[in-house]
């Protein structure tokens, strides 16, 4: 923290007072507290007592800022955290409203993108049989491809992995226990189909 006012030609109370008039105590609301002050930034002291004798004291960094509204400890911290990492290349940055705009704006394309990808997935994958897989061609209509004919193990197994995660139940973008038992089925059923 102090490196940092130090790098912006200010005090760290300076530094956080800047801090909360630019982003304001509200803004801080969602951030984590970061904490109490780390056991090596605790220091001891020795004092003298009324009576003459010695005590050695623990003093734990305070840090005193004046603000128009009476703020909490973690209020402070969480603005001394925001200020000491606002402009660092691996820190938070601000952004204009109009760049955060642009953001959001591109992430509803995005989104709508996706949208469209997953609707054309849909529309092009494979329609789950009624029945169990007995015969060649269905096994090979679950896995996209036309016929067995020229089919090895290692092009079925390449079209497995390439379909599993497309219709894995808990991962997959178009997500279905279904689709995913009869592409395993397929696959076995093929590689034995193969073997034999």
């Amino acid at each position: 923290m102090d490196s940092a006012a130090t790098a912006r030609g200010m005090t760290v109370p300076a530094l956080i007072r800047s801090c909360l008039t630019l982003v304001g105590p509200e803004a801080l609301t969602h951030l984590p507290d970061p904490g109490s002050p780390e056991p090596v930034d605790v220091s001891h002291r020795t004092v003298t007592l009324k009576n003459g004798g010695t005590r050695r004291v623990r003093v734990v960094p305070k840090l005193r800022v004046r603000h128009a509204t009476p703020l909490d400890a973690a209020t402070v911290r969480k603005a001394a955290w925001v200020a000491a990492t606002i402009g660092n290349d691996d820190g938070a940055h601000l952004i204009t409203a109009g760049e955060l705009n642009a953001v959001e704006s591109e992430m509803s394309r995005c989104r709508l993108r996706l949208e469209q990808l997953t609707a054309a997935l849909e529309t092009l994958a494979f329609r789950p049989l009624r029945q169990p897989i007995r015969k060649p061609w269905q096994a090979t209509y679950v896995l996209g491809f036309t016929h067995e004919w020229g089919l090895d193990p290692q092009v079925v197994n390449s079209r497995f992995r390439t379909l599993a995660p497309i219709f894995h139940p808990d991962t997959g973008l178009l997500s279905s226990a279904e689709r995913m038992s009869q592409l395993l089925e397929a696959r076995n059923f093929l590689l034995q189909h193969l073997r034999s």
